[in-house]
Order: C-alpha cells, then structure tokens, then sequence
C-alpha cells in the first residue's frame, strides 16, 4: 500500500474503544485531562458531595482516577502513523484495511476500536507515556 498522511498525528482512544484524532500532543493530553475532570465531577455528583472540599481536596481525586483507571481501563494516545503500519502489516483483507485506514486518516475521527476487534492490534503499539510527575520530586 502507498504512503498515507492522516489529517491528525495522534489517536486517543478512551477505556471504551472510542477514538478521537489530535494534531498535536498537547491537545491530546488536554482532552484527557478534561476526560477525567469530567469523571470526577460526576462521581461528586453522584455521591452527593457539595464539592472536593467536602470530601477531604485532594487525595480523593487521586482515588476517583485511581479507581477508574482500575475499573474502567484508561486513556491511551498512540500516533496515527504507527498505528496504519500495523493494520497494513496485520490485516489480511485489503478491503477491511483500507475501510478502517480511511477512518483513522479523517479530519474528525469517528471510530470505535472494538468495532474492528482491533484492541489486540493496539496491544502490540507502543503508546505516547502522558504521564507525569506528581507530587514532590526529590
């Protein structure tokens, strides 16, 4: 197959499957950020805190994500580009490769990993770490 350029460098896929394109890394860590804020706020809500004050700042933040990340799976970025090399190299089907690479290469991406049982393929990509210090360094 030809060389592909995607609209977007980045691929974030949520512990769902679902997938959003990014053109750069800050705007995908930003978008995992407000993913988790999101969740927080509903957990709050959910548990009837009046607000993060209420349940101690901090620490049960990191518990809330601690938790999701457990229960639910966590946010992963991976660059699009490695991500078609691999579906060029693992798909067998020429036609379900070039379905699911017209997908990735689009401005905004409408895609659900689980749809194409491609989680397995993800699994053999390295993601971009997101990850960053917290807390005191010494």
């Amino acid at each position: 197959m030809s060389e592909v350029l995607s609209y977007n460098e980045y691929l974030l896929v949520e512990p769902d499957g679902t997938c959003k394109g990014f053109t750069d890394y800050e705007g995908a860590k930003s978008y995992v950020n407000m993913y988790y804020e999101r969740f927080i706020d509903h957990k709050i809500v959910k548990n009837d805190y009046n607000d993060l004050t209420d349940i101690g700042g901090e620490a049960p933040r990191v518990n809330i994500c601690t938790q999701a990340g457990a229960e639910t799976g966590i946010c992963k970025i991976y660059k699009i580009d490695d991500f078609i090399k691999k579906i060029e190299s693992d798909i067998v089907f020429e036609e379900e490769q070039e379905e699911i690479i017209s997908k990735l290469i689009q401005k905004d991406i409408d895609f659900n990993i689980n749809d194409y049982n491609l989680d397995l393929v993800l699994a053999d990509i390295e993601s971009v770490d997101i990850m960053e210090p917290y807390g005191e360094m010494k």
